[in-house]
């Protein structure tokens, strides 16, 4: 990566906001998260899918053991509330952090502690939950619980991509120059051969000039998709493909 001419563009790790929306499809069993920040990389460090057993994020101050351990006391015959409820007896830093947990069963649970940045908070459906912190107010997050909803007959890597874009917008609103520096998409169903984990780590351009790594993740999905699933067929039998101009390595 070229080294910037000027470091200042790009916010720094301790300021800023971050959003995600997790959700899950009970009838194919996929799970997914699409995620946001405005520090780099955060798909290094908050999102967490287990095929066919839970999807989580550890937000604000995220700690990364959060989501390894939250899957192996799942796998240990916790319930969702029972992990949340060892999480927050265990990580002595737990009010700094925003943490959540969606099971494939259908089980959500949300922790957003009070040291977070500025206004923090969630929302819960019946199959998804939005969270962010660092916000003004809520309005971001009833505006993307509101488009998820309305989605339903999009692919779920879509709906929740279209979800953080308007979760973001609203935050657009009322901070300015507050595009995404990084995002993350992972989505998955017990069956899908080929995942989507997808990762923006550093927007093309920086938010103070116009960027967002949720624009840029949007671009890579759209590109992406539509080779998935050559991919699955290659992965089955390797015979050579070719989709329209576009070579498959």
């Amino acid at each position: 990566m070229t080294a910037r001419d000027d470091d200042t563009k790009w916010p720094g790790p301790d300021g800023g906001w971050s959003l995600s929306i997790l959700a899950r499809d009970p009838e194919s069993g996929r799970l997914g998260i699409a995620i946001a920040a405005q520090s780099i990389a955060i798909g290094a460090r908050c999102p967490l899918l287990s095929i066919g057993e839970a999807v989580l994020t550890s937000q604000g101050f995220s700690n990364l053991k959060v989501g390894p351990l939250a899957v192996d006391l799942l796998r240990r015959g916790l319930v969702a509330h029972e992990v949340m409820d060892a999480l927050r007896r265990h990580d002595r830093w737990i009010d700094y952090r925003q943490v959540a947990i969606v099971t494939q069963s259908g089980d959500i649970q949300i922790h957003t502690g009070a040291m977070n940045n500025a206004w923090a908070g969630h929302r819960v459906d019946d199959d998804f939950a939005c969270l962010g912190n660092g916000l003004v107010d809520g309005a971001p997050l009833d505006a993307m619980a509101g488009a998820y909803a309305r989605a339903a007959k999009l692919p779920m890597p879509a709906r929740l991509v279209d979800a953080l874009k308007v979760g973001a917008g609203a935050i657009h609103k009322s901070i300015a120059n507050s595009g995404a520096v990084s995002s993350a998409l992972l989505v998955r169903a017990p069956n899908d051969l080929v995942p989507i984990d997808l990762r923006v780590d550093l927007a093309r351009v920086p938010p103070a000039e116009g960027g967002d790594a949720i624009a840029d993740l949007e671009r890579v999905l759209q590109a992406y998709a539509p080779l998935v699933e050559i991919y699955e067929r290659r992965s089955i039998s390797p015979e050579p493909l070719v989709h329209a101009s576009l070579t498959v390595d």
